[in-house]
């Protein structure tokens, strides 16, 4: 009688597991197909089209301060430049209702008409191969936070990017794609998650022991950090290594945030000062974007992106 018991109840369990593991496997598909989708969009329509169909009515953007992006693209004249990218990484909350996604993106400006509108007045002889010439590809990457709206939609929360050099390897058309984990499915209990919270302890554990010690601490193991003109650093070894050539620790002085309806995964955005010295004024300031991933009661610092503003 014991074993049958055990049998069914084991049996039901693996029914539970399996339940989840294709809710989450559907929930990161559709995540990740709104972000190809996304990209074919903006290489077939314009960035501007693109962005206006997938910016959530909250979008924030970076421009250079965190800006309703809805406005922002509204405001722009449509570009001749073709913007593509493709997802080398993305994750999903257990209630499958908020995720995010980064990888590579590749900016082709447009050919330079100048020339040839001086050619057309007999200025530059030579001006038909300067028209004919394109610029020099733009690289870099990007990081999106998605939440799924009521009619099932994922829509850009956040959209956060920076430029780098060319990649050797891996940069749109060579991404490996990696599958984020499966989170556990959770309830929610005791009212919503407040993660601007976890930003200013984050803030005081940097300040206190140093960034790499508050890091070693508040990172998940596979943490990502991006920053402006730098590849991204993946681990905690490598994110230590970035922010230590970055030199000091930064405050957080978020601006926004949302959490997952299984209280699983969040993220917060806004201003962040870097300090050299404690006692000193900020040696300056950056935008972010902090993507935060419970892990049993803590929550862990799963993407971290901290790009300067120019002064």
């Amino acid at each position: 009688m014991r074993k049958r018991f055990w049998s069914a109840t084991i049996a039901v369990l693996a029914l539970a597991l399996s339940a989840r593991g294709a809710f989450a496997d559907a929930a990161l598909d559709s995540l990740v197909s709104s972000e190809r989708a996304f990209s074919a969009m903006s290489a077939a329509q314009g960035m501007k089209a693109a962005f206006l169909e997938f910016l959530g009515e909250d979008a924030i953007v970076f421009a250079p301060t965190p800006t309703n992006g809805r406005q922002v693209w509204q405001a722009r004249q449509p570009s001749k430049a073709t913007l593509v990218w493709e997802p080398e990484f993305a994750e999903v909350s257990s209630s499958g209702d908020l995720g995010y996604t980064t990888g590579p993106w590749e900016l082709q400006p447009p050919a330079d008409t100048t020339a040839a509108a001086a050619d057309s007045a007999g200025a530059h002889p030579d001006s038909a191969k300067a028209a004919a010439s394109t610029p020099p590809k733009l690289y870099g990457h990007f990081n999106t936070v998605w939440r799924k709206q009521r009619h099932g939609a994922w829509r850009v929360a956040v959209d956060i990017g920076g430029q780098h050099a060319k990649p050797n390897g891996g940069g749109v058309g060579d991404v490996t794609f990696e599958e984020g984990s499966v989170l556990p499915r959770r309830t929610m209990k005791g009212g919503r998650v407040d993660l601007r919270d976890a930003d200013r302890d984050l803030s005081k554990a940097m300040r206190k022991a140093g960034a790499d010690a508050a890091i070693a601490t508040w990172a998940a193991t596979d943490i990502r950090l991006s920053t402006e003109g730098q590849f991204p650093a993946h681990g905690i070894d490598a994110v230590q290594v970035r922010l230590d050539s970055l030199a000091g620790f930064f405050e957080y002085l978020p601006q926004g945030t949302a959490v997952a309806a299984a209280g699983d995964l969040g993220y917060t955005y806004g201003l962040a000062a870097r300090f050299t010295v404690a006692t000193a004024a900020a040696a300056d300031t950056s935008v972010y974007l902090n993507v935060w991933r419970q892990d049993g009661r803590d929550w862990k610092l799963a993407l971290t992106v901290l790009n300067p503003l120019k002064r």
